[in-house]
This record gives structure tokens, sequence and C-alpha cells, in this order.
């Protein structure tokens, strides 16, 4: 929960605080850690998640909710076991496909390409064929 500041505690700390927090010191901000607990990603990951701003105790009824100039949420879960994994190791199979696919290529241009990149010698004699037609 926030901290509660009743008003003339606040309106005493703002009046105390105007330069610092307009000259950008310090900021009139509060920060809220929610630690939800079991909350794993399943296959379909989280696509919405739904906050709630309720009033608090110092405000009368109908008074409303008090004003948010900005917000931020990050969602941080568990993904599962697989995926997990995946994301630990994303470079190193990046990688190992990188290097495998190389080694496939370079070896389907050698079998495919052979006689224009590695022609046959000859014998300084000649051809080891026509010295047999000869005979």
């Amino acid at each position: 929960m926030l901290k509660f500041k009743s008003e003339p505690i606040r309106h005493l700390l703002t009046f105390l605080q105007v330069a610092p927090i307009l000259t950008g010191y310090i900021s009139e901000s509060q920060i809220l850690n929610l630690k939800i607990r079991g909350l794993k990603e399943g296959e379909v990951p989280t696509a919405c998640l739904r906050v709630v701003i309720e009033k608090r105790a110092e405000y009368r009824p109908g008074a409303g909710i008090p004003e948010i100039y900005n917000a931020f949420l990050i969602l941080e879960s568990e993904l599962p076991l697989f995926k997990r994994i995946v994301w630990y190791w994303k470079k190193t199979i990046f990688e190992w496909v990188s290097i495998t696919t190389f080694i496939m290529e370079l070896l389907v241009a050698l079998i495919c390409c052979r006689p224009m990149l590695i022609p046959r010698t000859r014998s300084a004699g000649g051809s080891t064929q026509n010295e047999a037609l000869q005979r």
C-alpha cells in the first residue's frame, strides 16, 4: 500500500520542497513494487493486465481518485521451462545454427562445384589416359 500522508502534512511538505521540486533535484513520486507469487507465463503470453486504482481513505465520498500524471507498469513473470532455456541460450543457439548453416553451405558448394574449384592435376609428361591408349 502507498504511504498515507494527511492533507496538512502534504501541503507542508510541498511548501518546503517547492524549490527542489521545481529545479528537478527531487520528484514527488512514490514507487510501488508488487511481487505476485506463482505468476507464470503459460503457452499463450500475457497480453493484458488490469490495474484498479481506488480512492484513499482521506478523500470524502464523491471526491474521486488522486490525480496521476505519469505511471509505469513492468510485468516480470517466469517463462515455461523450454522458453526459459531458449531465452538464456539464445546467443549460443544462434551461433551454433549460423556455424552449422555455413558448414553445410560450404560442403554443398565443394561437392557440387568441385571441378571448378579444385581442377585435376596433370603430370609433367601429359595425361595418363593418353599414354595408356598409345600402348
